[in-house]
Order: C-alpha cells, then structure tokens, then sequence
C-alpha cells in the first residue's frame, strides 16, 4: 500500500484488514487460488460482521495496480467529492470512452452502442455505457431492455448525483421498459443500485476463465484466441486443461455477479 491507508493483516488467512476492520482485503495467490464455494462463504461470513470484504487476485494487482488502489480508497471513502449538477452530459465516441474507462474503471471498457460523459468544466469526470435494445417479447411485443455496461468515476473522486444524471439522461433519450446492469461480487455489494432504485433479481453463478499469463488478461474457454480453440476442439476436458496449462495459461474465477434491474 502506497497511499498512505493503515493496514493490520490476519495471519494465515491472506486477509488485510483497513479502516479498524470494516474493510477486509483477501489477496488471492495465482499459486493457491482455492474455489469460489470458499470464497463466497468467506465473504458472507464477514459481511454479517459488517466488515466490506472484496477478492484481490494476484494477477489482477499486477495488471490494474492504479485502479486497484483508487477501488480501496473510494470503499475507504477517502475520495474528494465533485458535484454532478454543475456538469452537462455529453454523447462520446468508442476511442474516448476506451481512454477513460482504461484509466479508471477496473474491468476496463467495452464496445457498446451508447456512450455519455459527464463533463465538468472541459474535464470528463464520469462515463457511463449502455447497450443496445434487446426486445424482450415474452413479456410484452414492443418491450425493450438495455444494460448498464460501465459505469465509472475519475479515480480519486465521487461525483455526487453523477450515476444518477447519467442514468436519468439515458433513459429521457431511448425511454427504456427496464435497465439491467451487474455487479462484480469480488469487488461490490451493489450499494450504488440499491439506492437508485435498482432491485437486486438474481445472482450468477461464479465463472472459471483462463489467465494467460503473458499479458494478464482473463478470457472464457469461448473467447479464446482461435487458433488455440482449433487446437482444443478436438481433446476432451482433461486433455484440454492440461493443453491449456502447458501454453501458460491458468484456470481462475471470479464469484459471480448481483443482476440488478430497473423497472422503468
């Protein structure tokens, strides 16, 4: 930790524990990484301890250190606060919301349909991404749902009613039946939808992705590069994890996500 965050760690259980034991860091060792059934208990067990408890994984840290650090310090409540009504909102392209969210969202961007900023001065200081529609026919013929893809702030910063101007200017614009969006159970309880008005409507089972090791990116057995994939095609599960190991790759996981919707 360089950020100047107090820090008392709990021997033999990879746990660091900040802010007098509200917030508990498990590090997550490549090496011995455990099964998320262990990691979902361990999380529960301390949240009915009112201590906030996320999964640092060790790839993770070395890939998104920057990020990393400005997540504990926005749970720690250390950041400076800006007020989301003296910006405008304003439509951006895929390249700027790619520059911004790199830089401050932890999971990094993703290619969507609709992107929006909230500018501050000449200074983007939120962005929010939303998917395209998806006709949702077995509930109504015209009904529509979107997703909230991204959502992230500058590190080091709460925009107050940002998430909220953001949303209300998504949906004033494409008016919506719901708005769907997930949240991350390593790293979130989903506080910043319940108090939008979210409601919390299921939780996903954890996903097991591959790790390569070369560059630290994360990627399910379907995303794999091609010709790897061409190569697995045609060796049972065994067979193809071993593959997999053999070409620097690491089994992990992640402990699933809350699905949230907003019924519009």
């Amino acid at each position: 930790m360089n950020k100047g965050i107090a820090f008392t760690e709990e021997e033999g259980n990879d746990l660091v524990f900040l802010d007098h034991q509200q917030v508990a860091i498990h590090l997550v060792s490549l090496a011995d990484s455990g099964n998320p059934e262990d990691f979902i208990a361990l999380q529960t067990k301390y949240q009915e301890q009112n201590c906030y408890l996320v999964h640092l994984w060790e790839d993770v840290w070395h890939s998104r250190r920057y990020q990393v650090l400005g997540r504990i310090a926005s749970i720690l409540g250390l950041n400076k606060t800006l007020h989301g009504r003296k910006g405008k909102i304003l439509a951006i392209n895929q390249v700027q919301a790619d520059e911004f969210l790199w830089k401050h969202h932890l999971q990094g961007s993703a290619k969507t349909k609709y992107k929006f900023a909230l500018v501050i001065g000449e200074e983007i200081v939120a962005v929010a991404l939303f998917s395209a529609a998806r006709p949702m026919k077995r509930i109504a013929p015209d009904y529509r749902s979107y997703e909230l893809v991204r959502f992230a702030s500058q590190i080091g910063f709460t925009v107050t009613g940002g998430f909220s101007k953001l949303l209300k200017h998504f949906i004033h614009l494409v008016k919506p039946n719901d708005l769907m969006s997930y949240a991350d159970r390593d790293w979130s309880l989903g506080n910043a939808y319940a108090s939008s008005g979210f409601k919390l409507v299921n939780t996903t089972e954890p996903l097991a992705m591959w790790l390569d090791l070369k560059d630290y990116t994360r990627k399910t057995m379907p995303r794999l590069p091609l010709a790897l994939s061409d190569l697995l095609s045609s060796l049972d599960q065994r067979a193809k994890q071993q593959f997999l190991i053999d070409h620097h790759y690491l089994p992990v996981f992640n402990t699933g996500n809350l699905k949230y919707i907003l019924y519009l």
